[in-house]
């Protein structure tokens, strides 16, 4: 069954931040991932592009990429040291189907401990836990390209034209493992820097930023662990739903001497399992439209205060450079050297205030859009299983009476 479910491509709308239509703008790069698929743990999605930009040689064109491309368009970016003033897309999570995969090994391993029907039920369990989890990589790898193709100054960049372009596999290799130490302790010490936390701003609008941000930060980890936790409560509830049903259609038939009892706990069981299913759907849609929406902005909110941090650094750096030129001046060396350095850092730091204020303000925009739909989707979704089980139980009711 998994099987049959590796083979099979997925068409998903991406998560929370699909992008609006670009109408007839030439200058629009319309990305699209049409499918993906699976192939011995490795995800190749068909990454599809329309363009009027002359400097792409057609109009339409797609190419297969696997998650580490991603990746590597994505430190291409962050390496970039043009790309400082602005905030850089969150790469897409590792693709994992490790809950999948686990819950059939352990049903292959103890086959003999189920009945056929039981079998069928937890295999097409698995697939559509599977094909859920592999639709939420697919919607999430699309974000990351629209956010990239979308944006007015980063969709010029050259990698991403190779990216969506380029028909051959990217030069990307598997890190070694002194690049993995090397990257795994770059994260902790950019986690550890407290270079914008001690910093005062005198612009108000950045002050007020920096203080939002971190306080934001703190709400939405917490907010993510809530509904992470909220979510897996939803499915041991579904499991559990499905369980007593088993469980109450075995009494039934142990009722020999009641009758009418036997059916009602019969027909009272039996609608326990689509119960279960509607609580299924509404777990997976709370986790989809609520869980990996506030995942996905603790990221981006991460690289929004990422670019606030190259900016105070920016800062910084103009200090030391003119605290250099006074020095020359005053020693009378090197100062043409020095008032070149001072200059450049001047103009840095005003280019990335510059495009930060902009981005910091599309970026509340873009938050505030984003939760607004994610809230109105997540009620609807609500709103709909619930009548779904309103039905069921008024279904239920109206076979009790007529059997009595």
């Amino acid at each position: 069954m998994m099987e049959e479910a590796e083979q099979t491509p997925v068409q998903e709308e991406p998560v929370a931040t699909k992008a609006v239509s670009l109408g007839d703008d030439n200058s629009a790069i319309r990305v699209h991932i049409a499918d993906a698929l699976n192939e011995q743990e490795i995800v190749k999605f068909t990454v599809q592009t329309k363009t009027g930009l002359s400097r792409f040689a057609k109009e339409s064109f797609e190419v297969s990429r696997t998650h580490e491309e991603f990746v590597w368009l994505f430190e291409k970016y962050t390496e970039n040291a043009a790309n400082a003033g602005y905030i850089i897309p969150p790469p897409p999570p590792i693709p994992d189907f490790s809950q999948s995969h686990g819950k059939l090994t352990k049903l292959q391993t103890n086959a003999k401990d189920y009945t056929e029907a039981e079998k069928e039920t937890l295999k097409s369990e698995i697939q559509s836990e599977y094909l859920a989890a592999f639709q939420k990589t697919v919607a999430m790898h699309e974000v990351f390209l629209i956010r990239l193709a979308t944006h007015p100054v980063l969709k010029e960049d050259q990698n991403l034209q190779l990216f969506l372009e380029y028909d051959n596999d990217l030069a990307t290799k598997g890190k070694t493992k002194k690049e993995m130490a090397y990257g795994f302790f770059t994260s902790v010490a950019k986690s550890m820097d407290n270079t914008l936390a001690k910093h005062v701003d005198e612009d108000e609008f950045f002050e007020a930023q920096k203080t939002f941000i971190f306080h934001y930060l703190r709400m939405i980890s917490d907010a993510t662990k809530a509904a992470s936790a909220k979510a897996q409560q939803r499915l041991l509830l579904t499991g559990a739903i499905q369980k007593l049903g088993v469980d109450v259609v075995h009494l039934s038939n142990t009722q020999h001497a009641a009758y009418q009892m036997s059916e009602v706990m019969r027909k009272t069981g039996l609608s326990f399992v689509p119960m279960a299913t509607i609580e299924k759907k509404l777990c997976a849609k709370e986790d989809l439209k609520m869980t990996d929406l506030l995942k996905y902005y603790q990221s981006d909110s991460a690289a929004a205060k990422d670019l606030m941090t190259r900016r105070v650094k920016a800062l910084v750096q103009v200090q030391k450079c003119d605290a250099a030129l006074a020095s020359a001046k005053a020693k009378g060396k090197k100062v043409l050297e020095s008032q070149d350095a001072a200059t450049a850092a001047k103009d840095k730091y005003d280019a990335i205030t510059k495009t930060a204020t902009d981005e910091l303000k599309t970026f509340k925009k873009r938050r505030v859009a984003a939760f607004r739909k994610g809230l109105i989707q997540y009620t609807q979704c609500q709103m709909r299983q619930s009548r779904e089980a309103f039905a069921l139980m008024k279904q239920t009711l109206a076979n009790i009476k007529e059997g009595m």
